[in-house]
């Protein structure tokens, strides 16, 4: 895994940081919060998931149970070559599910975890019936496109800035299509493991959601919280929803706010 390792000059940071990205797109994306989080005094390292940014593999054609087991190897390499010997996760949309699902499987090495738009629940909603189907179908087929919502230039999805899609457009390193039928369907089942087995999570968990997401449903982030909350009353797990906010907390108008927020959360943890 081709892992990039970004460090501060400090001789004490405050921690080390594994940025997951999400569908669609690559790690450079993030370049906004990896020098915020270098700034305060926190190593960083980022990675692009298989079929995505740099990494080989079809264009954005991933099982995401896959790429779950490949983050979690991405973490104990990460650890292996850090001066601390636990992390701070953060992962965005596909990334956030990816995160989540890893600290489920093993919360060994995790101080504390941070999501951005998680993708429990992708958009639009599929009736549990069909998600099978479309399982069954991606093994034969995993290329086939599924139609989803796209993005136009009147109606980003991303953000309601409208650079930030025009940006997105733009970079060769991102993925235009129409999701593939394996990626679209393990991304639900994955999803809705998690969901499952959220009672399992006892690492400190902030979640940011957009309230007009439609990538990834802010219900799923809540069902998450309450299913955690449900098992462990005082776990240190909370969501916030940023009214009115697209898919990318951290590219909207609200973005220095988030950010602010997610440094002090990180902070105190």
């Amino acid at each position: 895994m081709d892992l990039s390792t970004r460090r501060t000059h400090l001789d004490q940071p405050r921690g080390h940081v594994l940025i997951a990205h999400g569908y669609g797109e690559h790690s450079g994306r993030f370049e906004g919060l990896s020098t915020a989080l270098l700034n305060a005094g926190y190593d960083v390292s980022t990675y692009d998931h298989y079929g995505h940014g740099t990494s080989p593999g079809p264009r954005a054609q991933v099982d995401v149970g896959a790429l779950i087991k490949d983050h979690i190897s991405a973490r104990q390499e990460v650890l292996a070559d850090s001066r601390f010997d636990e992390l701070i996760l953060f992962g965005h949309s596909m990334g956030g599910l990816i995160t989540a699902a890893s600290a489920l499987i093993s919360q060994r090495g995790i101080r504390c975890m941070v999501l951005t738009g998680p993708a429990f629940i992708p958009l639009p909603h599929l009736p549990a019936p069909v998600v099978g189907g479309l399982g069954k179908l991606a093994r034969y087929l995993p290329g086939v496109q599924v139609p989803a919502a796209q993005s136009t230039p009147e109606h980003s999805l991303l953000s309601r800035d409208p650079s930030v899609q025009e940006a997105f457009d733009a970079d060769p390193l991102n993925y235009h299509g129409a999701p593939p039928l394996l990626t679209a369907s393990t991304m639900v089942i994955q999803g809705k493991k998690a969901l499952e087995h959220a009672d399992r999570l006892t690492c400190p968990t902030l979640i940011f959601h957009g309230s007009a997401d439609e990538l990834t449903s802010p219900e799923g982030s809540a069902e998450f919280v309450a299913r955690v909350l449900e098992a462990h009353p005082d776990a240190d797990i909370h969501l916030r929803v940023i009214d009115g906010a697209c898919h990318e907390v951290l590219n909207e108008p609200e973005k220095a706010m988030v950010l602010r927020d997610l440094l002090l959360w990180v902070e105190k943890h």
